[in-house]
């Protein structure tokens, strides 16, 4: 007998998968990222090996390797990226590689068509055959064919050709209909763009960024600061033609699904076949076509979410991140706790990719980076909407004001009487409620004032056990104290906890605005497949004349018969117990204000709050996001807060508050010693935000360190040794919330 050898296979079992040894003797040699087919339970199973091959002790038995499916499947590189991922996000590579790869890729399931792409190949005959002479139509399917060579079914019909046609010249042998499986290298190649419309003429501001981006390729990140409404996508699309005509591929990601398709059209509409879709409102097999199709290399355009940016493509020559501020490209649970725009420094340092991050409210990270000497990150400016739209004016209700005069409704007496108006003015309008968040904050209906931790600049949070008693907490270094029941700084009664959600305000609109058509925009009534398109479709049309909606109203959106941007209740954003509080609450209304005077008329913003003299009511007003992030990076600075330091949360969840509650101690008493040599520190445990979900009660270790040092942890593998049974562990690095 020959010598036995055994590889590592990982195969999708469980929640993270399972690493698994098998007898490789009886197949040709193999290596880490072949695709095998092995057995597991009795049911067949595709698997990817993980690790080079071993002996096999005497006397183990070991289930074999039935047969290699594919050579090299995960691409060397691609692999290097999942494990600088799982680094940085301090976690296993296998949980990172779970990410990555689409459902149903691995596992018992065999799909059709191999791990190729089997596709409708329609193709000119050459001679033509003898008989009739083609019609118009067909003679034009004829000369695109002979202009383009073979092309699939489906790229024609997206192109205008029915099948009808297709099926009917097949039929008088014209052309031949080919079933064909696609691989790598007969993937969309080459040079040539065929751009399907003529692309629109360029303002002077956005000529002047694109050639700055072109003329200076030495700088690989580039940020693209442009208010909303100046061309930031024409932008987009010059860059990636550009990319492709080099013959690589592009990223192009929005942080919401509902972004997508607005995105994909306009890509679709300049790119035609190119053009890629790839998001969590795919089936698990449009996903896994697309995945494939990624991985076959050639010169594409990917539009999707955050998840797209695990997509194996082997010519990435564009990274392009819209609305990169945007929180939903963190993944905050479950793990790896990823944000996009790290993977993409990640993809640039190995792949050589250029980033292109765009957004009219820049995240301060990215803006600190842009501002620095050292061409760490090139800055575009687009300072002016397309065709002198001028930005729309920003007007601030006193919600104490109206208080004082009797008005103790959700609904200013502005916004009602502009909220009227709308049905007579064929105008529309949004209206956001920042429901973000889960806890209320203690404000004074009087005066304004918020109740505010004395040891950090976030506001404190209000809490409730299930015997009903409340208290005060902070949540960046636990200070407690109790609640009051007026309030310090005016002696008002008027004291209370702030929030109001969608519904709630659903109910007293309908109660107030008799006549006025609503619609409501929120993560409830978006569910399922083309959810957030169908309302925006319906509100596009015309069906409504307020949408009422959260967060997703702001990002990205084009109605031209918008004129009205309201927020209710602004203070639910400007006291959330964050350090990032201020620079959200401003990006969020900036970007709703936005929305407002997009079309031939005018705009206006009208903001509701307690707190007018708030600092981000005051940037709102001027609309100088400049000044303000000035004014933000000194705050952090003073305070030693991120950028200016690092953090991680670790976050524990259990049956029994208890036993998650000792737990988290014990784990703190492990990693201390360490996290102290390396001059950082631990600040609880102590309670999550959300101290219940789903039964499970939650507590969390806050660590702060030095800004860009590394994270001091033991591996995670070696915390998990510290949990006991049920109690489960989350590390997320470089939170969004704090």
């Amino acid at each position: 007998m020959g010598e036995r050898i055994s590889v590592s296979v990982w195969v999708e079992a469980g929640r993270s998968g399972r690493l698994l040894s098998y007898d490789a003797s009886g197949v040709e040699p193999l290596q880490a990222g072949d695709l095998v087919r092995v057995k597991l339970r009795g049911q067949l199973h595709t698997g990817i090996v993980s690790a080079e091959v071993a002996e096999i002790p005497e006397g183990v038995a070991l289930s074999p390797v039935l047969e290699r499916l594919e050579t090299a499947a995960v691409d060397p590189l691609w692999q290097q990226m999942l494990e600088a991922v799982a680094q940085r996000c301090h976690t296993s590579s296998f949980q990172v590689l779970k990410t990555a790869l689409p459902n149903g890729w691995l596992g018992h399931r065999r799909q059709s068509g191999g791990h190729g792409r089997s596709v409708l190949v329609a193709e000119r005959l050459q001679p033509p055959p003898p008989g009739d002479s083609p019609t118009k139509r067909q003679q034009a399917l004829l000369d695109h064919l002979e202009a383009h060579g073979p092309k699939p079914v489906t790229q024609l019909v997206e192109q205008g050709f029915g099948r009808a046609l297709l099926k009917n010249l097949a039929t008088q042998q014209w052309i031949s209909l080919t079933p064909k499986l696609l691989q790598g290298e007969e993937a969309l190649q080459g040079n040539h763009v065929e751009l399907q419309e003529e692309p629109p003429e360029l303002s002077a501001q956005q000529q002047q960024a694109l050639q700055q981006w072109q003329q200076q390729p030495e700088i690989r990140q580039w940020l693209l600061w442009g208010v909303t409404g100046s061309g930031k996508t024409e932008v987009y699309l010059r860059c990636c033609q550009q990319v492709l005509e080099q013959g690589q591929s592009v990223l192009l990601l929005t942080p919401e699904i509902g972004l997508v398709p607005q995105l994909l059209q306009r890509c679709r509409q300049r790119f035609g076949d190119r053009v890629i879709s790839f998001h969590s409102g795919l089936s698990d097999g449009e996903r896994i076509k697309a995945w494939r199709r990624c991985r076959q290399g050639g010169a594409n355009v990917v539009v999707g979410t955050r998840s797209a940016i695990f997509l194996p493509m082997p010519q990435l020559g564009l990274i392009v991140l819209d609305e990169e501020h945007d929180s939903s490209y963190k993944q905050e649970s479950p793990m790896p706790c990823y944000h996009a725009r790290d993977v993409a420094r990640i993809r640039m340092e190995l792949e050589g990719a250029r980033l292109l991050f765009g957004s009219a409210t820049p995240s301060l990270e990215n803006w600190l980076l842009s501002q620095q000497d050292n061409s760490a990150m090139g800055l575009l400016e687009l300072r002016d909407r397309i065709a002198a739209r001028p930005l729309p004016p920003v007007h601030v209700v006193d919600m104490r004001q109206e208080l004082a005069s009797g008005h103790r409704r959700l609904l200013s007496r502005p916004l009602l009487d502009r909220l009227m108006q709308l049905p007579e003015r064929q105008e529309q309008a949004v209206v956001l409620v920042p429901r973000r968040g889960y806890s209320t904050f203690l404000s004074c209906r009087s005066c304004g004032e918020v109740v505010m931790c004395p040891h950090c600049d976030v506001s404190l949070t209000v809490h409730r056990n299930s015997r009903g008693d409340s208290w005060l907490r902070c949540h960046w270094c636990d200070h407690r104290q109790e609640i009051s029941d007026r309030c310090g700084h005016c002696g008002s009664t008027a004291f209370k906890p702030f929030g109001a959600g969608t519904q709630r305000v659903m109910d007293t609109l309908e109660q107030e605005l008799e006549g006025v058509r609503l619609l409501r925009f929120d993560r409830d009534t978006t569910r399922g497949r083309d959810g957030h398109q169908r309302l925006l479709q319906q509100f596009a049309a015309g069906e409504a004349d307020v949408l009422v909606g959260t967060q997703m109203l702001a990002k990205g959106m084009d109605l031209p018969r918008v004129t009205l941007a309201a927020v209710l209740a602004a203070d639910g954003q400007l006291h959330r117990p964050d350090v990032r509080a201020a620079e959200e609450s401003l990006q969020l209304m900036l970007q709703l204000a936005g929305r407002a005077g997009r079309g031939e008329r005018p705009g206006e913003v009208l903001v509701q709050t307690y707190s007018p003299d708030h600092r981000v009511i005051r940037h709102l007003i001027d609309g100088r996001y400049g000044r303000f992030l000035e004014e933000e990076a000194s705050v952090r600075q003073g305070a030693g807060l991120v950028p200016y330091s690092r953090a991680c949360i670790l976050r524990l969840a259990g049956p029994a508050a208890s036993l998650t509650a000792s737990t988290a101690t014990t784990i703190a008493e492990a990693i201390g010693p360490g996290l102290r040599t390396a001059g950082w520190m631990v600040i609880g445990p102590a309670p999550a935000a959300r101290s219940k979900v789903a039964g499970l009660s939650r507590w969390q270790l806050l660590l702060q360190g030095p800004a860009d040092s590394a994270l001091p942890l033991p591996a995670e593998a070696e915390l998990r040794k510290l949990l006991p049974r049920g109690v489960h562990l989350a590390i997320d690095p470089d939170p969004l919330e704090l």
